[in-house]
């Protein structure tokens, strides 16, 4: 079931917490091309940095919860400052080590970072997981699957990932995003279209 919910219709509704959240977030800087075929922009809309800092992703999480950031290697100090908009105190980052070579605006790039971050009282479930992952590459921005595997493994769930462009095999994730049937309203960032979960949560 579809429906587009506008802007106007998410102001009273009720939000579930989560304890862990995953976000790949459509970075606008050093992204741009659209004739180029390899670059973000043919492939999504991209979003400022001011924008995604703005998001109210405090409200969506507990008090003690997790965050796991996607950012361009290029990105890092505008990466960490959407973690402390949102926040949350940056941990350690994750390395999504791929097999081949990828782009780059000065070295060619051959890994992604995750920037882990916590907010409150929140531990780590697992204390020897390394700080990479080794995992090969699909369609453009695809992050790895083991990533979810690894987020499970430190992290409490409920889970949401924010900027999904597919759903994740794990059911217990919640998921929200412009490609996908959203599962939650975000106030002030309606997507086109929402899941049966997210509607019920409005009715």
């Amino acid at each position: 079931m579809e429906k587009i919910i506008t802007s106007a219709e998410d102001k009273n509704h009720s939000i579930k917490k989560y304890k862990t959240v995953m976000a790949d977030p459509p970075w606008d800087i050093n992204q741009r091309g659209k004739y180029n075929r390899r670059s973000a922009e043919s492939h999504y809309e991209l979003m400022p940095v001011d924008r995604i800092k703005a998001m109210p992703v405090a409200n969506l999480c507990e008090e003690n919860a997790h965050l796991y950031l996607w950012v361009p290697n290029g990105l890092l100090q505008e990466g960490l400052d959407v973690i402390k908009a949102w926040g949350f105190t940056f941990r350690s980052p994750i390395y999504w080590i791929k097999p081949r070579l990828s782009l780059g605006n000065y070295v060619r790039n051959a890994s992604e970072t995750l920037l882990f971050a916590t907010r409150g009282k929140a531990p780590v479930k697992f204390h020897a997981q390394p700080n990479w992952l080794f995992a090969p590459q699909q369609e453009h921005s695809h992050k790895p699957e083991e990533q979810f595997a690894l987020i499970e493994r430190l992290s409490d769930g409920p889970y949401l990932e924010l900027f999904a462009r597919r759903r994740c095999h794990h059911f217990d994730w919640d998921v929200w995003g412009n490609e996908i049937d959203s599962d939650i309203i975000i106030p002030g960032y309606p997507v086109p279209h929402y899941s049966d979960k997210a509607i019920k949560k409005e009715v």
